[in-house]
């Protein structure tokens, strides 16, 4: 993940142009851009003004000019024709240098070393953006989301940057907002490495997350539980871990999105002793009969029996009760199972 972020952020490098300093012809003037104005040999012409919410500025001899809306190169033949036609100066020679950007902001929000209000100086793509912003932060996710006008767009930094435009042919004309996901899946309970990961490019489901996080430990439950956030709607289910990574099950592997989590509690356990060769506690697999759990224990010592077996479990009323179970009855969580020496 990091080392594909830093990859990222190399190609973001190597095609960044000086932002600052770069001046377009074709750039659009709007309300809030400061402008300074030159006539090549009149300095008392020289003029720098803010444009005005009507687009306009008052420009000495002329009046009232209205260039928001216009490049600036346009914005130049515009005051020298009027100019000329004046009768103030014949063949007047404009120029135009915008020296604050401020029609045109975009709003960069997440994770993200430098979030705030950016203008745009020029032609921006979404490499020149992440390059200003200083990347994305080590807890980044890959997805990018652009809200403008006509409403988000999702996008996926790992498959964008491998077409042929990559980050490029993503450009900004102001007023959107950018918000770079965080690492927003939390992976909890028994796994090696419990944590929360990004959603990123082949990193999405719900098996892709546990296989992130280390897999689940040697006490881990083979059901795992998942809640996902819809439309503001809280779900939770149980799913079966080995349906996860069945070829060609997809029914229970569900693509993850921000503020899911999955949560691994611990495996079912049951107890034995007595007469066993290794007395304790162990984990229920599932489908685990009597006969099953005796050979988790080791088996029976030399004085143990399998005919003598007991086993206490809770019923629903929550007391406990003697049972004498048949070797292929299934055991259940919380059971304990005694083994009783042979009288013979």
């Amino acid at each position: 993940m990091r080392n594909f972020l830093a990859c990222i952020m190399l190609f973001i490098a190597g095609t960044l142009v000086n932002a600052a300093s770069a001046q377009e012809a074709n750039y659009i003037l709007g309300a809030g851009d400061v402008v300074k104005i030159s006539v090549f040999g009149n300095a008392d012409l020289t003029l720098e003004t803010r444009i005005s919410e009507a687009d306009s500025i008052s420009f000495p001899l002329i009046g009232q000019v209205k260039i928001g809306g216009l490049s600036t190169f346009s914005a130049e033949k515009r005051i020298a024709e009027m100019l000329e036609k004046g009768g103030f100066i014949k063949s007047p020679q404009v120029n135009i240098l915008v020296t604050q950007f401020q029609s045109k902001l975009v709003s960069v929000l997440g994770s993200v070393y430098k979030p705030g209000r950016y203008p745009l100086e020029r032609t921006t793509n979404l490499a020149d953006l992440l390059a200003l912003v200083g990347g994305v932060t080590p807890d980044g996710s890959d997805l990018v989301t652009v809200t403008n006008a006509a409403g988000k767009t999702e996008y996926d930094l790992q498959k964008v940057v491998g077409k042929a435009d990559g980050l490029k042919s993503i450009i900004f004309s102001g007023g959107e907002v950018v918000f770079v996901h965080s690492r927003d899946i939390s992976v909890m309970g028994q796994v090696l490495k419990p944590g929360k990961y990004a959603v990123v490019g082949g990193v999405r489901t719900v098996a892709d997350f546990l296989s992130v996080a280390g897999g689940i430990t040697a006490t881990g439950s083979d059901t795992v539980t998942v809640t996902t956030v819809r439309d503001g709607k809280i779900n939770r289910f149980d799913v079966d871990v080995d349906s996860l990574f069945r070829t060609g099950d997809n029914s229970t592997n569900i693509e993850l999105a921000s503020g899911d989590s999955i949560y691994v509690p611990n495996a079912p356990m049951f107890y034995i002793y007595g007469e066993v060769q290794r007395p304790g506690s162990y984990r229920i697999a599932r489908g685990m009969t009597v006969v099953q759990a005796l050979v988790q224990g080791g088996g029976t010592t030399l004085r143990g029996t399998q005919r003598g077996i007991k086993l206490n479990r809770k019923n629903a009323k929550g007391e406990t009760v003697e049972l004498r179970p048949a070797l292929t009855d299934l055991v259940q969580q919380d059971d304990v199972l005694y083994v009783q020496e042979s009288l013979f």
